[in-house]
């Protein structure tokens, strides 16, 4: 409640204690008015006698809130730039919280500690999890050990020469065929084949008196020996091309080619794959799976394991521990804060809508904080594209980054800054 004190000149009037030879407070008050009134003639005369001065009314503050609204930032500068309140935050923080249920085993940290990035704060209970991880260790390790690779090695090889006789006879059955000049002339070969054979057999015979170990009868039987296999091959050279491959033959050929060929491809990508050389994206094979099954066995273990423990993802230090070892930790619920105090910027609270629009990208700011009475060098990294509310008004984020990071400030000092030249 303002109280409003007025001034009134007072009525003369005199009571009968004038004639004890002392003023009366009747009189003294008249001659108080008259004083009063002969100083403001003497003001009045100093003035335009057509416009009397008003006396003004006095309003006297009570106490309550000031309901008088400031004038805009950018109404109160006179240097051409926008000026807003701003906090100074780092530039990363981190609130960790566990992904999975579980009983604290360990707390590594306490507030106010450094950290660096990687290091273990704080971890579950996760015995078991250890173990799957072991097991799934194991497996992976038998199937790229040394001797696996050996086996690799020699599957690869068994399989390149299956695929070698394979092909083989799928250019023998492609190139079985002939002209007639072609079976004239195998036809021919089989003819003198048959005859040196008859020759031979003849003059082997001649020799049936003789010993075994006789050098004439070796000799014959050496002789009847070669020419039966010399028209062996001629006849199978002429039945070759004289007789074309049925289709059921040429199916099964290319069939075993084929099987002969993925096989080899499979066994070719499985021992480069142990062998940590590079493999195509689709690459296939039972044994590659396997191997690949395995892989992901492992990770899927250590990923269950990695849930139990909160890591520093950054270096900084520990701003908050909310959380004791033996104390139960529910997913979601944040126990550790870590903030990079070595890397700090500066975020806007109250830069309106009004002032947004003369706001960019790249634009200078000059940034004082209060706390250390000092003035900085920044320049705007961020502008938010939401926009927030302030006491019914509307107001951006904007991001600012120091030139050159600060000595002595921390993270939640107040400062002003000024966008613009």
């Amino acid at each position: 409640m303002k109280r409003i004190i007025f001034f009134r000149a007072a009525k003369s009037q005199c009571s009968s204690g004038e004639q004890s030879g002392v003023l009366a407070p009747c009189r003294r008050s008249a001659a108080y008015a008259t004083i009063v009134g002969v100083i403001v003639l003497m003001l009045s005369a100093c003035g335009s006698s057509s416009s009397p001065t008003a006396i003004p009314t006095i309003v006297l503050d009570s106490g309550n809130q000031n309901t008088s609204v400031p004038a805009s930032n950018s109404d109160n500068n006179d240097g051409g730039g926008v000026i807003a309140s701003a906090v100074v935050v780092p530039v990363q923080e981190a609130q960790l919280a566990f992904s999975l249920p579980g009983s604290i085993t360990k707390v590594n940290v306490a507030a106010g500690d450094s950290v660096q990035a990687g290091d273990l704060l704080a971890e579950l209970d996760n015995d078991s999890l250890k173990l799957e991880v072991e097991a799934a260790q194991r497996t992976v390790r038998e199937l790229t050990s040394a001797a696996a690779i050996a086996a690799a090695e020699q599957a690869a090889a068994n399989a390149q020469k299956a695929y070698d006789d394979a092909k083989k006879k799928v250019d023998s059955i492609q190139n079985r065929h002939a002209d007639n000049v072609t079976i004239n002339y195998l036809e021919d070969q089989v003819t003198l084949a048959q005859d040196a054979l008859d020759r031979t057999r003849d003059a082997y015979k001649q020799t049936g008196g003789r010993s075994d170990r006789d050098p004439l009868r070796a000799k014959a039987a050496t002789n009847l020996y070669n020419a039966q296999k010399a028209y062996n091959t001629a006849l199978g050279n002429l039945n070759w091309y004289a007789n074309p491959p049925s289709a059921n033959d040429i199916a099964l050929a290319n069939a075993d080619f084929d099987a002969a060929s993925a096989a080899l491809q499979e066994a070719q990508w499985y021992l480069a794959e142990l062998k940590g050389e590079s493999i195509p994206s689709d690459a296939t094979g039972s044994q590659l799976a396997q191997l690949q099954q395995a892989r992901n066995g492992l990770q899927a273990a250590q990923d269950r394991l990695d849930q139990t423990r909160l890591v520093a993802p950054f270096s900084g230090i520990i701003g908050k521990v909310d959380g004791l070892a033996g104390e139960y930790a529910s997913p979601g619920q944040i126990l550790i804060v870590v903030s990079d105090t070595a890397h700090l910027q500066v975020k806007t609270t109250d830069l309106s809508e009004r002032d947004i629009t003369k706001v960019k990208i790249g634009d200078p700011a000059r940034i004082m904080v209060d706390a250390v009475s000092q003035e900085f060098e920044g320049e705007v990294i961020v502008i938010s594209p939401v926009a927030n509310t302030l006491g019914g008004d509307v107001v951006y984020e904007v991001t600012i980054a120091f030139t050159e990071q600060p000595e002595g400030l921390l993270g939640g000092m107040s400062a002003e800054v000024t966008i613009g030249e």
